[in-house]
């Protein structure tokens, strides 16, 4: 079920809701498409929300996902952290939402542009990567240096070919 800004927004209060219940506070980084569509609303939807999960435990946060999940009829993964294994940091960004519970934060422009660049599989990916280099500033040398430390190691070549071709795409030669 594609999910659009305004259910991740819905689901995001709901989360609220549950934490408030258990009187914890919690904090998640988005990254992937989900950061995307609610930074910069440049595409309709998106599968899921991958989020790095910084309090409290993983486990915690999973269950009151799971309960929102049922409460909002969303699939079960709405909210996940399996990109947590591509994560070399985790970096934070911009506010997305905010309550006396719940804080999210995307990643930076620069670590959400590096996990693009290691995946790059699709149009999808393409996109999403291209509108983030486009929000950046500075030569490709510049960009690439605060981008490559947040790319996993065994990505970096195909993230430093998909740069440079996603650069020429938008600046003309690097």
């Amino acid at each position: 079920m594609p999910l659009s800004s305004a259910d991740i927004r819905t689901a995001f209060e709901a989360l609220s809701a549950e934490f408030e219940h258990d009187r914890e506070r919690a904090e998640i980084v988005v990254v992937g498409g989900a950061a995307v569509v609610l930074l910069f609303e440049a595409r309709e939807t998106t599968k899921d929300v991958d989020a790095y999960f910084l309090m409290p435990d993983a486990s915690h946060i999973r269950d009151a996902a799971t309960r929102v999940a049922h409460r909002l009829d969303l699939p079960d993964d709405w909210l996940n952290d399996g990109a947590k294994g591509f994560l070399v940091a985790v970096t934070r960004g911009d506010l997305l939402f905010e309550s006396p519970y719940l804080i999210v934060r995307a990643a930076s422009f620069e670590q959400l542009l590096a996990m693009k660049l290691a995946a790059w599989r699709d149009a999808v990916d393409r996109d999403d990567a291209r509108i983030l280099l486009s929000r950046m500033r500075g030569s490709a040398p510049d960009v690439w240096d605060v981008v490559k430390p947040l790319v996993p190691p065994h990505q970096i070549d195909k993230a430093w070919y998909a740069f440079q071709d996603l650069w020429e795409a938008i600046h003309g030669t690097a």
